[in-house]
């Protein structure tokens, strides 16, 4: 606050401190106006007087007896109801674009038919990854997901996979699979139906 100082009693001392209170808080970037704040003085007022307080007779100064934890409790419960709301309003929606690394990776690559042999309950996959996998110490696991037809190589560290390939027949589990020169080499369990 500025080095303006506020004397109760004076000339519309209040109306000056709610003013100044408001710009405080836009500054802040949550959007209370003095109406707003006027509000909040009288949820208040309205929680002093529920809690069994007479605001006049505070300012007499007379001895008022209250549970102070529950006045005080339910006061916080107020004012930051009233907060939160301002600062809802005064938040800028903000709208994330997925890269296109993130973009590619969402969907699955058919994998050509000369790469893929089923035979007893297996499928077998050779699966050229060098250009997703530059770096072959980069610690690699595969997974599956959508019910089995989909297989994701993830890489250590990232929460998207590198590659997703879209399976000819759903699988129940990945057997074994073996990483060599770029090459994926992957057994497959078929989902029995």
């Amino acid at each position: 606050m500025s080095g303006e100082r506020f004397t109760a009693g004076g000339e519309d001392w209040e109306e000056q401190l709610l003013e100044q209170l408001s710009t405080m808080f836009q500054d802040m970037g949550m959007d209370l106006d003095v109406a707003a704040l006027k509000g909040m003085m009288e949820q208040i007022r309205t929680q002093l007087e529920e809690s069994g307080i007479d605001p006049e007779q505070l300012e007499k100064g007379a001895n008022i007896e209250l549970n102070l934890q529950e006045s005080l409790n339910d006061l916080a419960k107020t004012l930051q109801g009233e907060l939160s709301k301002a600062a809802s309003k005064s938040t800028p929606s903000v709208e994330v674009e997925a890269s296109e690394e993130e973009q590619e990776t969402d969907e699955a690559h058919d994998i050509p038919e000369a790469d893929v042999y089923i035979d007893d309950g297996r499928m077998n996959l050779t699966i050229d990854i060098s250009r997703q996998l530059a770096d072959e110490s980069v610690a690699v696991e595969l997974n599956l997901t959508r019910e089995g037809t989909c297989l994701n190589l993830m890489a250590e560290g990232r929460p998207h996979p590198l590659r997703r390939f879209q399976l000819a027949q759903a699988c129940s589990d990945v057997v074994e699979w073996e990483l060599n020169n770029g090459i994926l080499d992957v057994t497959l369990d078929l989902l029995e139906e």
